[in-house]
């Protein structure tokens, strides 16, 4: 048996997509809204029987393997390594060695070493005193310690560095990860008193140095990357917060901290909690709320104007991600100018997701965040979660403060401020409800709204409802002779004893031209071979297309049917399908009939008329 077969038979597609996307029953499959494009009636459907998936929408299909690529961004050798870990499968020694040697692997094992490193500094050496006074003020317990692996890097030029050293691994790795920093040779020489590399690795220094360390984990649980917190002030050695930059593994907008953790408690309570910091999660799920992320790095944080296409695209991932298991997300933002301002740019994205968002508040007073929050009254935090606001009510309060509605002015500056909002529900109907309130506030009428939206549209550009974005999809079809074609063929594919209705009455040709075509014609030959096929499963012969999309279709539209019902329909189908096609060719042959009289080509014309009277 090979690997991948060993892999399929311990892993169910059902169970591995269902912890991606939020899967329902639909007949024998299951359905979900399609994560590889833009929709919102689901078209993404999951065959438990044949391990097979299948996009309706885009057209994308396949096993285990390549929705694993898909999602993950992997390619197939690593998509293998990542599915054999899971299903517990020890892979061919020699594809192994290959994986091995796989620049994305090597980082991972550079973290998960530099992880631990980290974490046991701070839990051994004398040297990390003062950081595990500074958690146990900051009322981390010693086992949520241990659960976050939180680590503490001295104030060392090249501590990590040279253990990686010593334990393999090598330079470029290092560098590659993130963690070392090759020196520019026309930089000023280091600081003095601090240690560096010596001899041929003289050029190198760790990055993070004299900080509290925090492993970032993508879903799977490895650690791609990290944020360290200064634990003095130093301005030679950067901000207050240092993040790993852009890897193969880590970025940043593919990443949520604490997801691997929260996923679980998130698809339980159909609730994500998402907060600013590492330590407003670590806090929260100590405190007993586990289903509570925060962005990695900046991704949710507020943005200059020159990235904003950038950062809502980043943005628009991370939501992606939550998507996977809610559509439902509380918000918690620092309560300064900032904070506010940072909420609304990021909503705006929420909004075009479609995701239902609602803004925690925390009371004047009772913290800027949600751990001091919880430091002062766990029940102020649990209760300001549960007492989230709508958002759009949320906005609405924000965009009226300050605002005097007797002055024309300030009434348009609201109005505009809260259409650019409203602009982007892909609801029409939550649409209205927002632009008659906002008319009712203003004293105007919801017709005046509505010109308004379309008015600030144009001028802003503002981009417009989910829902209106063009994405490369399959066009629906629209031709009722080309559906009713691939219904009666889909009828056929799930009952194929319904055939012998197909051959006694269409005539040769029917199918010509039609996109079921290649699947009328494999029935027919199914039938050519066996006239007394019953079922599908005496279906026989290897399709030389893709014939699960076909099949999944047809147990989808004819789920509620019985064989009789699916007969009755199929013979309403045929007449109407020869009906149709009749009607085309008598005026196809009556054209050629034309040409062959302009050219003088006699034989031709008879041929026709034979043909033309025979359409019948």
């Amino acid at each position: 048996m090979t690997d991948t077969q060993s892999i399929k038979d311990k892993l169910d597609i059902v169970t591995l997509i269902g912890e991606y996307l939020p899967l329902k029953k639909a007949g024998i499959y299951w359905k979900a809204c399609c994560p590889f494009h833009k929709e919102k009636t689901p078209s993404f459907m999951v065959n438990a029987e044949r391990q097979f998936w299948h996009c309706f929408g885009c057209s994308k299909s396949g096993d285990i393997f390549s929705f694993a690529q898909e999602m993950e961004g992997l390619d197939f050798p690593e998509a293998l390594k990542l599915l054999a870990d899971r299903a517990g499968v020890k892979l061919d020694n020699n594809f192994q060695s290959e994986v091995n040697k796989s620049q994305k692997n090597r980082i991972l094992e550079v973290n998960a070493k530099a992880a631990y490193f980290y974490h046991r500094f701070l839990l051994d050496m004398p040297a990390s005193k003062e950081a595990r006074e500074y958690l146990e003020r900051r009322q981390l317990k010693t086992e949520t310690i241990a659960d976050w692996q939180v680590g503490y890097i001295p104030d060392q030029w090249d501590l990590l560095t040279q253990y990686l050293l010593k334990k393999g691994i090598g330079i470029d790795d290092m560098v590659a990860a993130g963690l070392t920093i090759k020196k520019d040779p026309s930089s000023p020489s280091a600081t003095p008193g601090k240690p560096v590399l010596v001899n041929n690795l003289a050029r190198y220094y760790d990055r993070f140095r004299d900080r509290i360390m925090f492993p970032i984990w993508n879903v799977h649980g490895d650690v791609v990357g990290f944020t360290g917190r200064q634990l003095h002030e130093n301005l030679e050695a950067g901000g207050k917060y240092v993040n790993t930059p852009q890897t193969l593994v880590y970025d940043k907008s593919r990443v949520l901290y604490g997801l691997n953790k929260a996923k679980t408690e998130i698809k339980s309570k159909d609730l994500v909690v998402m907060v600013e910091g590492q330590m407003d999660v670590i806090a929260c799920h100590q405190a007993g709320m586990k289903n509570v992320v925060a962005a990695s790095g900046t991704a949710f944080k507020l943005e200059t104007d020159d990235t904003l296409s950038e950062s809502e695209q980043q943005r628009s991932n991370q939501f992606g991600l939550i998507k996977r298991y809610t559509n439902n997300i509380k918000m918690a933002f620092d309560a300064d100018g900032a904070g506010v301002n940072a909420v609304k740019r990021v909503v705006g994205v929420a909004i075009k997701e479609g995701l239902n968002v609602g803004i925690i508040k925390i009371p004047e007073g009772a913290g800027k965040d949600a751990d001091e929050c919880l430091k002062k009254n766990p029940d102020v935090w649990f209760m300001a979660v549960k007492n989230a606001r709508e958002i759009m009510e949320w906005l609405f309060d924000m965009v009226l403060v300050g605002k005097n509605l007797s002055s024309p002015k300030d009434k348009q500056t609201v109005a505009d401020d809260f259409l650019s909002f409203v602009g982007l529900i892909p609801y029409s109907i939550i649409r209205d409800h927002w632009l008659k309130l906002i008319a009712e506030k203003l004293d105007t009428n919801i017709v005046v709204m509505k010109e308004n939206l379309v008015d600030l549209q144009k001028r802003t550009r503002l981009p417009q409802s989910k829902k209106d974005v063009t994405t490369t999809i399959k066009p629906v079809i629209t031709d009722s002779f080309e559906r009713r074609r691939e219904r009666c063929v889909l009828a056929v594919l799930k009952y194929p004893a319904l055939f012998s209705c197909i051959t006694d009455i269409l005539p040769v040709g029917a199918y010509a031209g039609s996109g079921a075509e290649p699947l009328y014609e494999w029935l027919k030959n199914q039938y050519n071979i066996n006239a007394n096929i019953k079922k599908a499963s005496d279906l026989t012969l290897t399709a030389d297309f893709d014939i699960n999309p076909w099949q999944m279709r047809a147990e989808l539209e004819f789920v509620d049917y019985d064989e009789e019902r699916a007969k009755e329909e199929v013979l309403a189908l045929v007449r109407e399908i020869k009906d149709e096609w009749l009607k085309r060719r008598r005026a196809e042959v009556q054209h050629q009939m034309v040409e062959a009289e302009k050219s003088g080509n006699r034989d031709e014309q008879n041929k026709l008329l034979i043909e033309f009277q025979n359409l019948k």
